[in-house]
């Protein structure tokens, strides 16, 4: 493997590297953010528990260097159906505000989790920031009502600086619909809802068309 990096070998939270081999980025280093500069772009690669991804942050054509492809990896099992449903009924009882849940795989399951909340018609928020269960999510859902589901400038401001997977519901009365991104730390990727989850018949993935 060859590979070369131009940050400080000390460094733990922010690394470059130019891809000078196709095999460059198998194996992670210690930093939480990899940037890499392969023939076909830039790319952004990193780490957590259960998650392995590596993102296109743009197409580039740079000769003399290895190509890199773009992956998601992701180690568990699927959000399973009963929970999905679940966070569409709540989302349905509590009408036209928003409402937040947060998913953590514990064990061998995973548990949902509604954490105390301060929501209005257009916004939802943790009462308390600083919560044990919240650090131990892998994944947040929120709901947008009657409104579509897509991630608002709110949602990108809120969700920044953050590894995680994000979900919005959106038209829960007429049409309802999931979309789900990936979002490592100040970037996100779109990514198709059943990647994570196990959809009911009655739930659409937002971005079907796109992805």
């Amino acid at each position: 493997m060859q590979l070369q990096n131009l940050s400080d070998n000390k460094a733990t939270f922010v690394r470059y590297n130019l891809a000078t081999d196709s095999n460059a980025i198998s194996t992670p280093s210690q930093a939480l953010q990899e940037y890499w500069i392969a023939s076909n772009g830039i790319f952004l690669r990193s780490t957590r528990d259960l998650i392995d991804a590596c993102i296109q942050l743009n197409n580039l054509a740079l000769p003399g260097l290895a190509q890199i492809q773009p992956y998601l990896k992701f180690n568990f099992p699927l959000i399973p159906e009963r929970l999905v449903a679940a966070m569409l009924e709540l989302a349905q009882k509590v009408g036209d505000q928003e409402i937040l849940f947060y998913l953590a795989f514990r064990g061998k399951e995973w548990e949902l989790v509604i954490p105390d909340q301060i929501a209005t018609a257009t916004s939802v928020k943790p009462a308390e920031p600083v919560d044990p269960v919240y650090h131990q999510a892998l994944i947040e859902v929120h709901s947008h009502h009657r409104m579509q589901a897509r991630f608002s400038a709110t949602d990108n401001e809120e969700e920044s600086g953050k590894f995680r997977i994000f979900a919005v519901l959106g038209e829960i009365f007429t049409s309802p619909a999931i979309s789900v991104r990936l979002g490592i730390y100040n970037y996100f990727q779109l990514i198709p809802a059943n990647k994570v989850f196990e959809l009911p018949p009655d739930l659409n993935d937002a971005n079907r068309l796109v992805l």
